[in-house]
């Protein structure tokens, strides 16, 4: 049964297809801040369950539940035939949930119903729900019931007071309030992506009460009710508005977001309806900071500041809205480490992984208030910073955020390199932490081919490509604002790392790269995805370039779906793991933008076009987290497989398609200069694009784009010009 999610900020709602939250399964519920206030939310008609007929979050900001009743006798004895009952639930989240329900009677007489409302909280931590478990939780209190509401309470061991207010514009016929109690349920022995233990355990169904209305529904005259829930963590206080006045609001919202971003605009229906999804899947992940909107990672397990996604997120987005960028890079310069604490991987200079205000967090049972476990999300830190800055030229934003760049490069330099080998690697400290602190952070991600695991310090390759880059972007940078030898110093490390790179990491037998350096500099001659990731930095010599392209393009990496993250021919490839042969979009949009520099627009068009193909077979055309890396079959129907416990929607795999995009365009900014690059090839599949709004210096211009039929080259046109910017074609 699929899904269904809305967020507003801090606030997270997943229901089944029907719109319910049964305790069966495990993810749904509403959440606030790392804690999932609503567990269960089940609504019956006379007992019974109601069918679904459908359902839809396609806008985002709303949620549309069409359903019908079975079979069931009225409250007078008489018999209310299926589908003759129509229920109609529409919701939305605006500092906190709102939902009417509204019945419609299809028979030719009165119709006496009882609507009963099931409703539990458990205050679970988001850990505790992926798996994580705990010695000791804080008090469930038992509920409290007036006639039209009920308060759910919960005292936690952070000191917090959590409480859930449900409340009732109709007042019910009878509240009932029942105990907590001890069910047998099914749950994972641990919370890692490619888990497979299921243990079976006694669980808690939390305190639930039962609400019920008894009510008379009259032929062809609609009876709408209204539920509203309020999750409140110690004083935080709500607003409350009527329903139709928080829906105008909340859908306002969503418009004005998209307002602010570029608009693009093709022949192709298909990939409007992913260029549309994609800016309403960034709109519903965003979160409000002082430092401006910020993208959460994913839903359900990542609805938090995720260092690396959310800088991948900005960087794939510029062309779409370079304020994400700009805000992103206020935010995490603020939360940038300042000390060394080995409890929670804290450096000086090093960019912040994850952050967390669930309870487990606040009591330190894990490490991630302040969670600085990656080796990546640094030197991406500097990329994005001297992308945007190719964007916007915004003298203020350089000052603000040039002395994080600079502790960030210190940090590449003093930190980063544990052995003092010229290379950036890491040591996982934190016992509560993540073992593996690259990109492939699952269980089993970094293996031998022959299985074994690679002991640390493990040296990555698709790192040392972000360091790469993120050392001559900064020192061009530099360059520009005045301070020549300091960016004359990252030069000079940015040229010896390369020729190291290409020839400690470069594997003669197989023409490609290694996955890794392990303590001994020996290569992890593993065949993956995420060496595209190095095409991406210019870290790769253009003689081994063009062998990484064509493996990344044959049968064993692109499975006609996109690429995998493993090679077919490994022995350890699984298209259903997490990362070892399951496909990202996120992935592959790096990778693509990585051929593109190295001029490969054959194989661009490719995978573009086998990654847009398989959105088509995707609810809502939306790209998850990850999908299956099974071989498509073009003789035989078959369609990409959905991975299980993948966050949906996600950050950085709804600005994949805008990424693709730019990379279909060849378009890179300068805006110092007054430049716009451009290397335009639109697939077979696309005739004509067009580009309005798009900033430079944050001044707009148009652009046109029409592939030619005779030669399949693609022109462009340039007008309403305010940024007065020049086109530059790159040479071939």
């Amino acid at each position: 049964m699929e899904q269904r999610v809305l967020k507003d900020n801090d606030l997270v709602m997943l229901s089944d297809e029907r719109g319910d939250m049964p305790q069966t399964r495990r993810r749904l519920g509403l959440y606030f801040r790392d804690t999932r206030y609503l567990s269960i939310l089940e609504l019956r008609i006379n007992g019974q369950e109601l069918r679904h007929l459908a359902s839809s979050c396609r806008q985002n900001a709303v949620c549309d539940i069409q359903l019908a009743n079975p079979t069931v006798t009225s409250r007078d004895g008489m018999p209310i035939l299926a589908r003759t009952i129509g229920v109609e639930r529409n919701r939305y989240l605006l500092d906190g949930f709102h939902e009417r329900i509204t019945l419609y009677n299809y028979n030719s007489f009165d119709a006496q119903l009882d609507l009963e409302l099931n409703i539990g909280g458990d205050f679970a931590d988001i850990f505790e729900i992926r798996g994580l478990e705990r010695k000791q939780r804080g008090t469930i209190i038992e509920p409290v019931a007036t006639d039209s509401e009920v308060s759910f309470q919960y005292a936690g061991l952070d000191g917090i007071d959590r409480t859930m207010q449900v409340s009732f514009d109709t007042k019910p016929s009878a509240i009932k309030l029942e105990p907590q109690s001890q069910i047998l349920g099914q749950r994972p022995s641990t919370f890692l992506p490619d888990a497979t233990d299921i243990t079976i355990t006694t669980m808690l169904r939390p305190p639930c009460a039962k609400i019920t209305w008894n009510l008379t529904v009259k032929p062809r005259d609609p009876l709408l009710l209204y539920i509203h829930i309020a999750a409140i963590e110690g004083q935080y206080q709500i607003e409350h508005v009527t329903y139709e006045q928080g829906l105008s609001k909340a859908c306002q919202r969503y418009k004005d977001g998209c307002n602010e971003c570029t608009e693009i605009e093709t022949n192709n229906e298909l990939f409007n309806n992913q260029l549309e999804r994609s800016l309403l899947d960034l709109r519903l992940l965003q979160r409000w900071t002082s430092d401006g909107p910020i993208p959460d990672a994913g839903i359900p397990w990542f609805c938090c500041i995720f260092g690396s996604q959310s800088i991948v997120t900005a960087l794939q987005t510029l062309m779409i809205n370079p304020e994400i960028s700009a805000e992103t890079l206020h935010h995490l310069a603020r939360h940038q480490g300042k000390q060394v604490d080995l409890s929670n991987e804290e450096e000086p200079g090093k960019i912040i992984h994850e952050m967390r205000s669930g309870e487990m967090a606040r009591t330190s049972e894990i490490p991630h208030a302040a969670y600085y476990g990656s080796i990546d999300a640094t030197p991406l830190f500097l990329i994005l910073f001297a992308e945007t800055m190719k964007w916007l030229d915004d003298d203020e934003l350089y000052q603000e955020i040039i002395p994080s760049a600079k502790l960030a490069l210190e940090w590449i330099i003093h930190y980063g390199d544990v052995d003092r080998d010229g290379y950036v690697e890491y040591v996982t400290h934190s016992t509560g932490g993540i073992g593996d602190q690259g990109w492939r952070d699952s269980r089993g991600a970094i293996l031998h081919p022959d299985g074994t695991v690679v002991p640390q310090p493990i040296t990555l390759a698709l790192v040392q490509g972000y360091v790469y880059r993120a050392l001559v972007e900064m020192a061009q940078l530099l360059i520009r604002k005045g301070e020549q030898k300091y960016a004359r110093d990252l030069e000079t490390r940015a040229s010896i790392l390369k020729q190291n790179f290409n020839r400690d990491f470069w594997l003669e037998n197989n023409r490609y790269i290694a996955q890794a350096l392990d303590p001994q500099k020996k290569p992890v001659e593993n065949i993956v995805s995420s060496i595209g990731h190095c095409l991406y930095c210019g870290i790769v010599d253009e003689d081994k370039a063009r062998y990484v392209v064509t493996r990344l393009s044959s049968p064993e990496m692109a499975s006609g779906w996109g690429i995998r993250t493993l090679s077919s021919r490994s022995p350890n490839y699984n298209p259903m793991s997490y990362r070892n042969g399951s496909i990202w979009p996120y992935d592959n949009s790096l990778i693509v933008a990585g051929m593109k520099r190295y001029g490969y627009h054959w194989e661009v068009e490719e995978i573009i076009s086998q990654v847009f193909e398989a959105s088509a077979f995707l609810p809502y055309t939306r790209l998850p987290e990850l999908y299956g890396g099974f071989h498509r079959n073009r003789e035989a129907y078959s369609i990409p497989a959905q991975y299980p416990a993948s966050c949906v929607p996600q950050a950085y795999s709804a600005g994949s398609a805008f990424l693709l995009f730019q990379s279909m365009l060849g378009l890179q900014a300068d805006a110092a200069s007054k430049r716009i690059y451009l290397s335009p090839r639109l697939p077979n599949w696309l005739q004509h694009a067009a580009v309005r709004n798009l900033r430079i210096g944050r001044k707009p211009l148009n652009l046109q784009f029409e592939r030619q039929l005779t030669d399949e080259e693609t022109r462009f046109e340039i007008s309403d010009n305010e940024a007065e910017a020049e086109v530059v074609i790159p040479p071939r």
